[in-house]
């Protein structure tokens, strides 16, 4: 394998976090040792846009990228994600849960996205929710407005990620109107009593035009929606992310994206990590077997390295094996 692209989405999050457990993880000291730094800490969007060199507009524009891969017409136009979520008011701040995470139905964001589509309209916006954890906004004339990806704050704190921007007052202006429809909504009343937690409020992010994105992998491996819909804008083949890299089909180049490491992972967890990707990755260089390789940890304190073969044989970088 020539060329191999691996973004691991939560680890670098986790790893800043005291644990009461050792957590040693060879491989990936090893790889962080001996490679070239190739970025700072950047979000899973902003990386997978990098990957596939879509130039960043007021945001890494997956939102028109991901409506496509929906089923919708964004061949004009500007296009926002604006997802379902639920926020919950804490001592320490807001914390965000997504539509995923709290078990959002398709009948459930029907009915949600109907109550609120004339809201909307009297805005000026399209609301479309073709899945239920993935709605879109499309403003009838662009805005200028500034956003934080979704899985920056998925599961995290939000005091300080909300848009900024000359738009930014009537946007989260629509927002507010959109909670407060929200708030008694029978479909959230329904969930109070199964005890399931609600949708309160919209995250709004990934706005743009549609771009066009580069061919760089002839296969990209993942289970995020937003990777494998920039696999398809680029028209590289994709599939589900395997077990471990040794269950890699060999190809000239490859992107991998890892699912999220969980916040609330074991030393286990993360060993079991270390022994099924990184240190494969390791020896796969040492090897001859991949030749060049870039390692992305995404998420607060993460960033990226590149290594070619004889980086992985700089010893003196990190402890050989």
């Amino acid at each position: 394998m020539r060329e191999l692209h691996l973004i691991v989405p939560g680890l670098s999050a986790w790893r800043d976090f005291p644990h009461s457990e050792p957590t040693p993880m060879p491989g990936l000291e090893r790889l962080l040792a001996r490679g070239r730094v190739a970025g700072g800490e950047t979000s899973l969007a902003d990386a997978l846009c990098q990957a596939f060199a879509v130039a960043r507009q007021q945001d890494s524009p997956l939102a028109p990228i991901t409506a496509a891969y929906d089923g919708l017409n964004v061949s004009r136009g500007y296009w926002l994600r604006v997802d379902p979520v639920h926020l919950e008011v804490g001592l320490r701040g807001m914390t965000l849960l997504d539509a995923e995470n709290v078990g959002l139905s398709g009948t459930e964001a029907e009915a949600l996205a109907a109550s609120l589509k004339p809201l909307f309209k009297e805005a000026g916006w399209h609301l479309l929710a073709p899945v239920p954890g993935r709605w879109y906004g499309h403003p009838a004339d662009a805005i200028k407005l500034k956003t934080t990806p979704l899985d920056e704050v998925t599961t995290r704190q939000v005091n300080s990620a909300l848009p900024v921007g000359p738009d930014a007052a009537r946007a989260m202006h629509l927002m507010n109107e959109a909670q407060i429809l929200l708030h008694d909504h029978p479909v959230n009343q329904a969930r109070d009593r199964r005890g399931q937690m609600p949708i309160n409020s919209l995250w709004l992010w990934g706005g743009g035009e549609m771009p066009k994105a580069e061919r760089r992998f002839r296969q990209v491996l993942a289970g995020q929606t937003e990777a494998l819909a920039l696999a398809q804008l680029s028209g590289s083949a994709s599939a589900p992310c395997p077990g471990c890299l040794r269950d890699i089909p060999l190809t000239r180049s490859t992107l991998l994206v890892l699912p999220e490491f969980p916040a609330d992972a074991r030393a286990e967890d993360a060993a079991r990590l270390d022994g099924d990707w990184f240190m494969p990755l390791l020896r796969g260089l040492q090897s001859g077997r991949i030749r060049h390789a870039s390692l992305t940890l995404t998420g607060p304190e993460g960033g990226g390295v590149r290594l070619r073969m004889l980086d992985a044989w700089k010893v003196w970088q990190g402890r050989s094996q």
